[in-house]
């Protein structure tokens, strides 16, 4: 995670792996989840598993992957926009923040997360170490663009919106997927493709929505 902003604007972006291995789950098992805030397919190639399911549990599947990846995603943003679970001491934060992690995305634990969950559940233990390696494959390469851009659009929010700096603040979760792609979550959350985060004016667009959506939270 790369975080620009100290005590004035806030901006953190994450290209989380935990956020990628759900996707390659849902793509590894074939599931057409739909929904404005589903990204594309992943970029590359992706080891498809037959799990012989019927339409019924093909279907539940589908559902209970969205409910999964719309925890995750909440989970995910909040954690970049620096929310503190309710704690101030440094050391009991640290706690909440694992606890708030596992609590949707736990493979060591064998996805006890997903319990109610019992086939998505199963496709995620058989598929994640393989989400794992496609991560390290296609996560490597550096995505860059000016290292002015967020400043100039925190500042032009600024002014505009007659707001202090510290009301100014976004979280962008970036995925390796196909083509542009990109969807406001929550106020102040933004997901996008690796292919819009890239075009500057395209991003610089989308990072002011972002950056707008979030003035009215709360300060931690």
């Amino acid at each position: 995670m790369r975080r620009s902003g100290s005590s004035s604007w806030r901006l953190a972006l994450d290209r989380g792996q935990s956020a990628h291995i759900v996707l390659y789950v849902r793509d590894a098992c074939g599931l057409t989840p739909v929904g404005p805030d589903v990204p594309p397919p992943l970029l590359g190639e992706v080891h498809v598993l037959d799990l012989n399911l019927s339409p019924d549990d093909q279907s539940k599947m589908v559902l209970d992957w969205l409910d999964w990846w719309r925890r995750l995603i909440h989970i995910e943003g909040q954690i970049s926009l620096g929310h503190r679970f309710g704690v101030e001491r440094d050391e009991d934060f640290i706690t909440a923040l694992g606890g708030a992690k596992n609590s949707v995305f736990d493979p060591f634990e064998n996805f006890r997360s997903l319990e109610e969950s019992p086939l998505l559940r199963d496709a995620a233990i058989k598929t994640w170490k393989q989400g794992v390696q496609w991560s390290e494959l296609h996560q490597s390469h550096p995505i860059r663009h000016s290292s002015t851009l967020p400043l100039s659009v925190a500042d032009s929010v600024i002014l505009d919106m007659s707001v202090s700096p510290e009301r100014v603040r976004a979280a962008v979760l970036i995925f390796s997927v196909m083509g542009e792609w990109s969807y406001l979550s929550e106020p102040g959350v933004l997901l996008c493709a690796e292919r819009t985060y890239a075009d500057e004016s395209l991003f610089a667009a989308k990072l002011r929505l972002a950056f707008e959506s979030g003035i009215g939270l709360p300060l931690e």
